[in-house]
This record gives C-alpha cells, sequence and structure tokens, in this order.
C-alpha cells in the first residue's frame, strides 16, 4: 500500500514524471519539494485521486498563494507545512562545541583551539563569531 509519497524533484517537468511513476489511488499523502501550482496540484490530483494532504517545507508553504490554499481547503484537502529535513547536522557533538567557548574564556587562541580539539579553525573562528 502506497499511502505517504515524497516528491524530491525540483524541475517542474521532472516532478510531473514523478509524480506519474510514484502516485496511484492508495496514496494518502504526498511532500512536495516544490512550491506548489495549479499545474502540479492538477497532476496529483489526477495521479492520486484518494489523496487528503499535501505537505511541503514551511519555506515553500509560506510562499503558496493563499488562492492555492483555500481551493486545497474546498475539495477536503489538508495542506500543511512540514519539515522533514531539518537541515544539515551538525558534524561535531555538543560537548565540542561547548569546548571551543570554555577554551576561548581561558584564552586559548583560535588556532590553539583548533589544534587541540581537532576542528578546522574556519569552524573554530564560525562558532567564536556566533558567540
Amino acid at each position: 500500500m502506497n499511502e505517504v509519497v515524497v516528491l524530491r524533484s525540483s524541475q517542474k517537468d521532472r516532478l510531473i514524471e514523478e509524480i506519474n511513476r510514484k502516485l496511484d489511488d492508495n496514496t494518502k499523502k504526498v511532500h512536495l519539494s516544490i512550491r506548489p501550482t495549479i499545474n502540479i496540484l492538477a497532476s496529483i490530483l489526477t495521479a492520486a485521486q484518494n489523496v487528503k494532504t499535501i505537505t511541503c517545507p514551511p519555506s515553500l508553504y509560506e510562499r503558496t498563494p493563499k488562492k492555492i490554499r483555500v481551493a486545497l481547503d474546498k475539495i477536503g484537502i489538508d495542506f500543511q507545512a512540514l519539515l522533514l529535513t531539518p537541515g544539515r547536522p551538525r558534524s561535531h557533538p555538543n560537548w565540542k562545541i561547548d569546548k571551543v567557548y570554555a577554551l576561548e574564556e581561558k584564552g586559548y587562541s583560535a588556532k590553539d583551539i583548533s589544534d587541540e580539539l581537532g576542528i578546522p579553525l574556519t569552524t573554530v573562528y564560525y562558532y567564536l563569531k556566533k558567540e
């Protein structure tokens, strides 16, 4: 059973192909990685007539015209903002980042902190500037 489908194509033509390939009558929920347009939504609703929920990242949800949100609501489709991937994960654990700040307070230079913790110098500068 194909209930949730994540559509990752960021180009409209490829997205339409992906919709036709992945969606069917069993699809209940679709997540888009591109701002939904009338054409994209029409393709989704044609391929997956039983879809109940369409989601996209919050940044795209905010830029989706109110007209589209209202139209989806009128036909009984729940349109929501959903963050599937919250960005690039940190490559250094929190304890190591805390240690950057602690060493800086002890008077260590950025170069010394980099050498001590095995973190690239540019990353040390990033965290010190961020503080």
